[in-house]
């Protein structure tokens, strides 16, 4: 008898966190939906090894490694019918990729793609479409550590994709390496993050949006603390209004906000103020936060394979 469900595992070995998803899917239906069983992520910040050669160190691939051999063992129990296990920007970058991606793969087990920006993006959309309901145009904001992917799309089809050079752990160390938060590097760090979407502007506004969601880690760390500020919405004028707190606060490590977590502490700056850029650049006043993200768009293009 055919089995009525399949067990299906996604990794996104991303630039700042691994994530593994383990779900099962419906083998019945017209539209099948993976139930997520269980969910694991770790800091890895694999782009915090980036060197000035692009060369990854062996501190950060220790990271890598030790998280992928856990990695390995919930996979070996769990026994999925099928697995998909992508990097991103951290590798796409590394020059050391090919030795990188031997180690990581005999680790977990399993084949790693590194995936270039444009799928990567795919996978956002899907992933937030999968999570939050997309019926009109939306435009997605996805910060990660070494890139920042932005999609408008309309119901489930993305429309306008980029994936753009920067990322909350790369802006962080760029800009912000030695601790200090001041007017100049905070200015500074949002005019880089400006010209590199600047291009693109134009086709953003083009396509327009009705709402703007974002996903993943920064956007995550703001909802926690607006909550716990009893902040009533996330706007431009509220970020703008952080990050002058945070240059009052003027040390990363004296960074002080209720429901601000230690681990997301160290690399605020970079994601805030590429998140400003963004706002400013589009004329965005206000957005959203969605759980979904690159991991639910991989088990979605799963359970879509397994079950066509």
């Amino acid at each position: 008898m055919p089995a009525k469900k399949r067990k299906l595992a996604a990794i996104d070995m991303g630039s700042n966190s691994f994530h593994l998803l383990m779900a099962e899917v419906s083998m019945t239906g017209f539209f099948p939906k993976p139930r997520i069983l269980s969910q694991h992520k770790q800091k890895v910040r694999l782009a915090d090894g980036l060197n000035d050669n692009d060369s990854i160190d062996d501190a950060a691939i220790s990271r890598g490694i030790d998280c992928l051999t856990l990695f390995a063992e919930e996979l070996k129990r769990f026994q999925p019918f099928a697995v998909k296990a992508v990097a991103t920007a951290a590798l796409r970058k590394a020059s050391n990729q090919k030795e990188l991606l031997a180690r990581f793969e005999s680790t977990l087990g399993f084949p790693i793609e590194v995936i270039t920006g444009e799928s990567e993006a795919e996978f956002i959309y899907a992933g937030v479409c999968s999570a939050s309901q997309c019926r009109d145009k939306v435009l997605v904001i996805d910060i990660g550590g070494a890139s920042t992917e932005v999609v408008a799309g309309n119901g489930t089809q993305a429309n306008v994709l980029h994936s753009l050079d920067m990322g909350c752990v790369v802006f962080q160390n760029r800009f912000f390496k030695g601790g200090e938060i001041n007017p100049d590097n905070v200015e500074l760090a949002i005019q880089a993050a400006t010209k590199l979407i600047r291009p693109y502007i134009a086709d953003y506004q083009q396509h327009g949006w009705l709402r703007v969601l974002g996903a993943s880690g920064t956007f995550r760390a703001l909802t926690e603390i607006a909550a716990a500020e009893k902040q009533p919405g996330l706007t431009q004028i509220w970020l703008s209004e952080l990050i002058q707190r945070c240059i009052r606060q003027g040390q990363v490590e004296c960074l002080n906000f209720a429901g601000l977590r230690d681990d997301r502490r160290t690399v605020l700056m970079g994601g805030i103020t590429i998140l400003l850029a963004a706002l400013k650049a589009l004329s965005v006043d206000d957005f959203e936060v969605t759980t979904g993200a690159l991991r639910e768009g991989l088990l979605a293009q799963l359970a879509n394979e397994i079950t066509a």
